[in-house]
């Protein structure tokens, strides 16, 4: 194995070390909305400890990466509220007109438009092999998330949310919501690469991003008045930090110091391995069956992966 091939070896595991974490998020949803927290006051416990902790790292080991050159300010901007805002607010409002299994399929879409996306704006390969990973990929999280079943099994349009018509397998607006959420999901990806390329840090983008989203989220609590929820239970606070700590700060530096070794889509296909792990967490903690289509998918899921990987020296030499 030569040094390109160790790079990437070490870069695709932080990525997917990051997908693990990101895992984990469900649970920690699970655990602190029965505590009472609600989505607002959880997201910005998540945000805040995503990008304080990395704010006081910088501020400890290298000052000189809060510098941001004035015309560079509306990517931050933008990936902080066009990616991470608009993601979350997409993703919870997909889950309210349809069902938590269908969003998260759709959502996963996010690898496949990173793909598209990556080859227009950075001119990355598309080979048949990148192609079939990603939509193995797609298809495998869709099980995993437990679509794959129903579609077969034709229960969909019975079990469906609420806001479905009869017989249908998506609302419309679910899918639309779920779709953007996928869009939002993706443009972290591709904001974070014109950040990276440009010269700054992975903690400057980590910072500044989730900075940026932190002070919406705080306006969002205000507005609602869930931000009292913070200082109300210093337990479900202090699980909400630590969850914030797992899936927010150390996940997104992982992951983004992972893109920096490869290319934009073949990280945002590694990933997948997020519902994967959710799949089998929520089996294991909350003893949540696995179906046999949800099996199948985190097989396909784990061999897109392996595939995908499996190309890396032809594609790195």
């Amino acid at each position: 194995m030569n040094h390109s091939d160790n790079c990437f070896a070490v870069s695709a595991l932080m990525v997917i070390v990051s997908a693990v974490l990101w895992g984990l998020y469900g649970s920690f949803v699970t655990v602190l909305t029965s505590m009472g927290l609600s989505q607002n006051a959880l997201v910005f416990l998540r945000m805040f400890a995503t990008s304080v902790p990395v704010g006081l790292l910088m501020l400890a080991t290298d000052r000189s990466a809060f510098k941001v050159r004035p015309a560079d300010i509306p990517l931050f901007i933008a990936n902080g509220v066009l990616s991470l805002l608009f993601f979350i607010f997409c993703y919870t409002s997909a889950i309210k007109v349809t069902k938590i299994a269908t969003a998260a399929a759709l959502l996963y879409t996010a690898p496949a438009i990173v793909m598209v996306l990556s080859a227009i704006l950075f001119k990355e390969q598309l080979t048949a092999r990148k192609v079939f990973c990603c939509l193995l990929a797609v298809v495998g999280c869709a099980f995993a998330s437990g679509i794959g079943g129903e579609l077969f099994a034709g229960t969909a349009g019975s079990s469906g949310a609420s806001a479905a018509a009869p017989g249908s397998l998506i609302a419309p607006a679910g899918l639309l919501l779920g779709l953007g959420a996928g869009l939002g999901y993706a443009l972290y990806s591709i904001f974070s690469r014109i950040i990276l390329n440009r010269g700054y840090s992975v903690y400057t983008n980590v910072c500044y991003s989730f900075g940026i989203a932190m002070i919406s989220f705080f306006i969002l609590s205000c507005a609602d008045g869930s931000v009292v929820q913070v200082i109300e239970s210093p337990s479900r606070t202090a699980l909400g930090l630590v969850n914030g700590v797992l899936t927010g700060s150390l996940a997104y530096v992982l992951y983004t110091a992972g893109m920096k070794g490869m290319e934009t889509s073949r990280a945002a296909q590694l990933t997948t391995i997020e519902p994967v792990t959710a799949a089998i967490l929520g089996s294991v903690l909350f003893h949540q069956p696995l179906s046999v289509w949800e099996i199948a998918g985190i097989a396909m899921v784990v061999g897109s992966v392996i595939m995908m990987n499996a190309g890396n020296a032809k594609a790195n030499s």
